[in-house]
């Protein structure tokens, strides 16, 4: 019965039968020369013996000629299962990519190692999946290898032989009693290194505060703190691993030297040949490379198992949005959207409360409120970032869950105030609001976002490159990009999160006259902190833990002399 993570494998290197094939073939075509150099060992020593020059010559000659094939044989053997270890390990950081990408923001909230845990799960458990598959080969080669040895040490002395089958099962049961412990031990090394990755990218995303509040030590003593535990969990790996050694070669020392008194009396006896003899020697001793090769690749194995048990952990994780089959096309002329007794609970908190609420097409809705009172919640379940604990959300009359999750998205722009910008160049991050439209429209929606100016002040205009996370503009010209890649992408639906808080007033401004253009003719969500960016806005709710407390304009949520007054107020003393 195959383990779990053993049919996972075998699922991606059956992809390959070919070159398994070949792999096999190369495999058997090496163990099948050292074999036959066993086998034929025994003629040239008493060919020497008896001072048989031509047929120490012929006898030579063969064994070279195996020693050639065996070195074919080893090429294309070891070079196709180094290929096929590529191909399955990018085929791995493959699924846990797109894995990454389709699961929900509860997940990527609740991870435990963030963000870091998930790129070490990517990069160093895929790298020990590779190192163990390269092993693999090994696995064909030197079992048969071993069979070939045992079958010539019967042909040589079938008495002597017995015995020394009768040990290896002793052999046996202790490496698999040890493999236990190394699989314990390379699952905590994996979590700490888990660990120390996420530190690590902790470290170079959070740089600025860090110096910031020189906390450059703090730091540097975490960080040492799980390089001790890896280390210490890895200390014990290797000591496992070095100690099956040593006591793989003192057996075999003890055995040898046994067969070696044994083999000296029969000679005395006249019941052998010195050529048997070392002929028997000779096959015995190169019984110790399958012995140890497969010992190794069994403990890689055992790494390579906790390692593919921790990929398929993410890559068969549930915390996906769920699609509906009938995946329903986006509304074309839709006319209102319905918030349904809606609630969503986070973990034990509840985050929002039967919230009933009717948006018309064309119409620019406001949320305002403190932090935490679920304003950006309640938008983030218009794009199915996550589904409604209780209640539904209805476009028309149609569930969005019934809508295909790319349509319901693509029907949506999102500009947010942590504006990311990918690594490339500003025309391509443009571009991304729909890269199935022509280029040539990114400049007419920069133009519309007040970007185009800024823009053509760079080195290299619009192939000018952002940088990482866009850090080589500033925080206006960033936004502005971000405004232009919603102008682009030409959504009937916009959402509007904090897009200016973290603005100076005069960058406000500049972006102000982007998202103006932005918002004409479209169905505008809006959340803000500061209400001089919402007086405008057809309908504005006032939030507070979890709930709509208010509902009206600007000038009757003012005369109501409520929240909204009472969070006016507060801003105009500023």
């Amino acid at each position: 019965m195959l383990s779990p993570e053993t049919r996972q494998i075998w699922n991606e290197l059956k992809k390959f039968k070919g070159k398994l094939v070949i792999i096999a073939v190369g495999s058997l075509v090496m163990a099948g020369a050292d074999i036959g150099t066993a086998n034929i060992f025994k003629n040239v020593v008493d060919e020497m013996t008896a001072g048989k020059i031509d047929g120490v010559v012929t006898t030579f000659g063969i064994i070279i000629g195996l020693g050639l094939i065996k070195g074919l044989g080893r090429y294309v053997s070891i070079f196709n299962m180094n290929v096929v270890s590529e191909y399955v390990a990018q085929s791995f950081r493959q699924k846990l990519q797109k894995k990454f990408m389709r699961l929900n923001l509860t997940f990527h909230n609740t991870f435990i190692s963030g963000s870091g845990g998930l790129i070490s799960r990517a990069m160093n458990d895929i790298l020990v999946i590779y190192h163990g598959l390269r092993l693999y080969a090994d696995m064909f080669r030197e079992p048969f290898l071993a069979v070939g040895l045992v079958c010539t040490l019967f042909y040589l002395d079938w008495r002597l032989t017995t015995i020394v089958i009768i040990i290896l099962p002793i052999i046996i049961i202790f490496h698999r009693q040890m493999s236990f412990r190394i699989k314990k031990y390379g699952l905590q090394g994996q979590e700490d290194l888990e660990r120390i990755t996420s530190t690590l990218k902790e470290s170079l995303d959070g740089v600025r505060i860090i110096q910031s509040f020189n906390l450059e030590s703090e730091m540097e003593e975490k960080f040492q703190k799980q390089g001790a535990e890896f280390i210490r969990s890895r200390k014990s790996l290797h000591g496992l691993i070095e100690f099956l050694g040593p006591i793989t070669e003192f057996t075999m020392t003890v055995l040898m030297s046994a067969i070696g008194i044994y083999i000296t009396y029969e000679i005395a006896a006249g019941r052998s040949t010195i050529g048997s003899a070392m002929a028997y020697f000779g096959a015995a001793l190169m019984m110790q490379s399958p012995v140890k090769k497969v010992q190794e690749s069994y403990v890689r194995i055992q790494e390579t198992m906790v390692s593919v048990r921790r990929a398929f952990q993410i890559i068969n994780d549930t915390s996906e949005v769920p699609q509906d089959n009938s995946n329903r096309p986006f509304p074309t002329n839709w006319k209102k959207i319905t918030y349904k007794n809606v609630s969503f609970n986070y973990g034990q908190e509840n985050v929002l409360k039967k919230i009933n609420l009717t948006i018309h097409r064309g119409e620019v809705i406001a949320f305002v409120g403190g932090s935490g009172s679920g304003k950006s919640t309640l938008v983030n379940l218009l794009e199915r970032f996550f589904d409604p604990t209780e209640g539904e959300i209805l476009i028309d009359d149609l569930p969005i869950e019934r809508i295909h999750l790319k349509e319901l998205r693509h029907n949506i722009a999102l500009v947010t105030q942590d504006v990311f910008l990918f690594s490339d160049t500003i025309e391509r991050n443009i571009w991304a609001g729909d890269f199935s439209k022509s280029e040539k429209g990114v400049v007419p929606a920069a133009k519309a976002a007040n970007a185009h100016s800024f823009i053509e002040r760079t080195q290299q205009g619009y192939q000018n490159r952002v940088g990482d996370r866009g850090n080589l503009l500033s925080g206006g010209e960033k936004q502005r990009i971000s405004i232009a890649r919603a102008v682009f992408k030409d959504a009937s639906i916009l959402i509007l999160d904090e897009a200016t808080s973290a603005l100076d007033s005069k960058s406000e401004v500049e972006v102000q006259k982007g998202l103006d253009a932005l918002m004409e003719g479209r169905t505008s969500f809006v959340i803000a902190h500061r209400l001089s960016t919402v007086s405008r806005a057809n309908r504005i709710y006032v939030m507070k833990a979890g709930e709509i407390v208010e509902t009206g304009t600007h000038q009757q949520l003012l005369e109501m002399k409520g929240e909204y007054s009472h969070l006016h107020e507060l801003q105009s003393q500023y």
